[in-house]
């Protein structure tokens, strides 16, 4: 019971950073605000978490990889490459465009700026591995003889950086000067498609 008691104080208390992180930013958020919002100590707080920003990497840690799941997701429904590819699109910018991933994006930014093993742990556990992921996408088109034999690595962050100027333009709250419509999006993808040498969908 103690244990279960420990786990949901936890659990509160990564929620409650996170949504204050988001919100203030990460040097504007003191623990004892967040142990305000989430109940229970700042005793509690030093002896699961140590230090402010060991409980923003347990924010970063907990969360699931969400590019690769919906990656995997997408793979799994046997789609042609162009049909796949465009779901990959729009199920990773829904996932990533969400209120919650930019208010934690917002608090990683600068905590990555500061402190080079949280970026690199931050690079190597969600963005690396997602390119990976991606890339083997890329790899089994080209096994079939649907596209050239380029760097599948390099087709990959083509194919993110779709994605990463809307996180940009949320993250820093740009969207009032540039908010991409549908058809703009569309048009960037049957660019890509055009530039890696794949037939569009019907």
């Amino acid at each position: 019971m103690q244990d279960q008691r420990l786990q949901a104080r936890r659990e509160a208390m990564l929620d409650a950073a996170e949504q204050l992180f988001g919100t203030h930013g990460f040097d504007d958020t003191t623990l004892s605000a967040i142990v305000a919002r989430s109940g229970g100590s700042l005793a509690t707080l030093y002896k699961l978490f140590e230090t402010k920003e060991g409980l923003l990497t347990q924010v970063l840690q907990r969360r699931p990889d969400q590019a690769r799941a919906v990656i995997a997701e997408v793979r799994a429904l046997g789609l042609p490459p162009a049909e796949m590819l465009r779901e990959m699109l729009l199920r990773l910018r829904a996932k990533a465009l969400t209120e919650e991933n930019i208010r934690l994006v917002r608090a990683m930014v600068p905590q990555s700026i500061r402190d080079e093993k949280f970026s690199q742990q931050f690079r190597g556990e969600h963005l690396e591995r997602a390119i990976a992921e991606m890339s083997e996408v890329f790899v089994e088109i080209q096994a079939k003889g649907q596209i050239p034999a380029d760097d599948p690595e390099v087709l990959a962050r083509m194919f993110f950086a779709m994605i990463s100027f809307d996180i940009y333009t949320a993250v820093a709250r740009f969207e009032m000067f540039h908010k991409r419509t549908k058809a703009q999006v569309e048009a960037e993808f049957l660019l890509f498609l055009r530039t890696i040498g794949l037939e569009e969908p019907a």
